[in-house]
């Protein structure tokens, strides 16, 4: 019979702690949370400490987590155990410096003590858009910090191996501060591709470092692309700036026929016999003047007003291709940075 008897009493021993093992986190938090309701604190205790122990795939998301430390805190405050309840506050605060406790939850026992602990703990955390691209001259990579307290902090861009590469805050932190980057290093480049890391190191009141968070970025640098070469101005859209010249042979008929006349003209026009030579190099003159009005005829005539339009067409174009020349540029001297942020957590000193 006393065989059977233990034999029976391990059965039963083996089948709760099974059950109690099927239980997933998020059931043993909610039956710490009744017990906590139920005024067992031991039995709260004991739960909600199993559920924050589990790890793998089916721990407690964040949120969980922070609740579960909520309901921990306060039950070991009033099971007794006051340096239990600090610590599972302190946790609570690390995990988000950005929590309070709701007061019309819980009572002024258990909100007093959190914040004895969250003003006596150093602790920030560093909140960044998911994907943001810097492609502008004033673009940034903008984040938010929260602190738990007022703290005295330094945030800088590092490689994973702690290589520093820029320095974006050193100073004191109260409640939140809004943390930008603009994608270069401390000499002004731009960064290349690669695995940074923003982090924030929250010093003590001693000035020595307590804790350190930040978010992995990963960097994409890509050139930007440039502006196409503006247009040839088309044949079609200048003006014709001269008149096309004649043949010049009414110049040179002119010319000839002038000068015939003269050798044709009457004595008593000349004056005398004596005159004749006179009269042929009246004639010549008349006839050279003929010869070369000939290529002058010809020659085209500019018109001034197509001339000045013509130019300003061209000087607009000019400063089109100046201004493309310039935004190019600018462009090849700016590359495009696509920077991807995890979550923010805890890092530790290479």
């Amino acid at each position: 019979m006393v065989r059977v008897a233990a034999a029976a009493l391990l059965l039963l021993v083996g089948g709760l702690s099974g059950t109690a093992l099927a239980q997933t986190p998020t059931a043993q938090l909610a039956q710490g949370v009744r017990a906590y309701q139920n005024l067992d604190y031991e039995a709260a205790a004991s739960a909600i400490s199993a559920a924050l122990a589990r790890t793998g795939p089916a721990a407690l998301s964040d949120s969980e987590r922070v609740r579960a430390l909520v309901y921990l805190g306060a039950a070991e405050l009033y099971g007794g155990r006051r340096d239990s309840a600090v610590a599972a506050f302190e946790r609570l605060v690390v995990l988000d410096p950005k929590y309070r406790i709701d007061q019309l939850v819980f009572p002024p026992e258990v909100t007093g003590l959190f914040e004895q602990v969250r003003l006596t703990t150093s602790a920030a955390a560093l909140v960044a858009p998911p994907v943001t691209r810097l492609q502008a001259p004033g673009d940034r990579l903008a984040m938010d910090l929260y602190a738990a307290s007022f703290q005295q902090v330094d945030v800088r861009v590092t490689r994973p191996d702690g290589a520093p590469v820029r320095t974006l805050y050193q100073g004191g932190v109260g409640d939140s501060l809004r943390i930008a980057w603009d994608g270069r290093s401390a000499d002004g480049t731009p960064v290349g591709s690669g695995q940074y890391i923003v982090r924030v190191d929250s010093h003590g009141a001693d000035g020595r470092v307590v804790r350190s968070v930040g978010v992995p970025l990963d960097v994409t640098l890509t050139q930007r692309d440039t502006l196409p070469w503006p247009a040839p101005l088309p044949a079609s859209s200048l003006k014709p700036e001269h008149l096309p010249g004649g043949s010049g042979l009414g110049a040179l008929l002119t010319g000839l026929a002038g000068a015939a006349a003269v050798v044709a003209l009457p004595s008593v026009v000349a004056g005398s016999g004596g005159r004749m030579g006179a009269r042929f190099a009246v004639a010549g003159v008349l006839g050279l003047a003929g010869v070369v009005g000939l290529p002058l005829a010809r020659r085209p005539r500019p018109l001034p007003e197509n001339i000045a339009a013509n130019q300003a067409l061209q000087l607009g174009w000019q400063r089109q291709a100046d201004s493309v020349r310039a935004e190019n540029a600018a462009r090849r001297r700016s590359p495009v940075l696509v920077i991807h942020a995890a979550p923010w957590r805890p890092v530790k000193s290479p």
